[in-house]
């Protein structure tokens, strides 16, 4: 399955990387391998990843390292709604 990632995950991305490279390269590799290697899995199994309509309809969750991968699945694709990380506080983070 295609998977297709939000402005707003890009965004997360971006900061992810940006922060953790500051601090650790290594880390911050490591992390958007992580992050790589669980969107592949997702891509084959999209329905691996747990169940979080108690934050938004249709939404899924899929650990990778220390990081949530929030998505939806659709007819023909997976969409990256978010990527944060876990130790944040989801609610606030999916709260209009």
């Amino acid at each position: 399955m295609k998977i297709r990632i939000s402005g707003k995950a890009r965004a997360d991305l971006v900061e992810i990387y940006r922060y953790l490279m500051e601090r650790n390269p290594a880390a911050a590799e490591n992390s958007l391998n992580d992050i790589d290697a669980r969107l592949c899995q997702l891509s084959l199994f999209p329905f691996m990843g747990r169940e979080r309509s108690e934050l938004a309809e249709n939404l899924r969750s899929a650990l990778a390292g220390t990081h949530l991968i929030f998505y939806s699945i659709g007819d023909d694709e997976i969409v990256v709604i978010r990527i944060i990380d876990g130790r944040m506080d989801i609610d606030k983070e999916f709260r209009p």
